[in-house]
């Protein structure tokens, strides 16, 4: 079977209080990597759940993602977790949340 090759992705479960996140997570990074639906290369499809998903390993796994696609590439984030948003005189602005925030 063929993979898609330009296919990468970095999956985030990131809700402590929130056991749906990981499930979530892990569902989308198994649909990707199966050949009869996306065919992602396994390798290309990266899962941070639970306690894993720190800030510093979200930070990490989004620069490498960016140093091994180009501009052939198909690129996926995918977070589930907690947001927060914040009201400033300039503006709104949103947060994902790590795990432990």
């Amino acid at each position: 079977m063929t993979s898609f090759n330009q296919g990468h992705a970095l999956i985030i479960g990131a809700g402590a209080d929130l056991p749906n996140t990981v499930d979530d997570a892990a569902g989308l990074a198994e649909i990707l990597q199966d050949p009869a639906r996306c065919a992602y290369p396994s390798d290309q499809v990266h899962a941070l759940t639970g306690e894993r998903a720190t800030r510093a390993a979200m930070l990490s796994a989004l620069d490498a993602l960016a140093e091994s696609t180009n501009l052939e590439s198909t690129v996926i984030v995918y977070f589930s977790g907690h947001g927060y948003q914040v009201a400033s005189p300039t503006g709104e602005f949103y947060y994902l949340l790590p795990y432990g925030y």
